[in-house]
């Protein structure tokens, strides 16, 4: 029996879900949450100005920018503590390049966190945690 080419994709070639498979279950795990939490999701894996801004999403008039952190259970850290300085610059910057191309500055806007924590499960995680930051840090520095 032939296994699908998403499952092998998924897989890397081995018997586990490879980190960039991971992050794309985390990211629609965390477009999910905030849409259940009232935002409407514009956009995904934006890239603009050299970075990538994994989702984008308003509420009302705030514009709401939204980096999802996944790891599995067991990790060494929270996903929150992988956005280093050097990726704050990168996402300010992209945040900063997307107001500009709107038609219409919003009323309000502000960066986000998800960290999203799968199990250990080797061929499908499953969802143990998901934790939501608001303004996780300033757009504007």
């Amino acid at each position: 029996m032939r296994v699908p080419a998403w499952i092998g994709g998924l897989l890397g070639g081995s018997s586990r879900i490879n980190s960039a498979a991971l992050g794309r279950l985390g990211e629609r795990k965390a477009a999910g949450y905030l849409a259940r939490h009232g935002l409407d999701i514009l956009a995904r894996n934006v890239r603009i100005a050299g970075a990538e801004l994994d989702l984008v999403a308003c509420q009302g008039d705030l514009l709401v920018f939204i980096e999802v952190k996944s790891t599995r259970a067991g990790s060494w850290c929270e996903g929150f503590e992988k956005i280093d300085a050097a990726k704050r610059r990168c996402l300010r910057r992209a945040a900063r390049a997307y107001i500009q191309s709107l038609s219409r500055e919003p009323g309000s806007y502000r960066f986000d966190g998800i960290s999203v924590r799968f199990s250990e499960h080797r061929f499908w995680p499953r969802l143990v945690e998901l934790r939501w930051e608001r303004g996780l840090f300033a757009i504007d520095k």
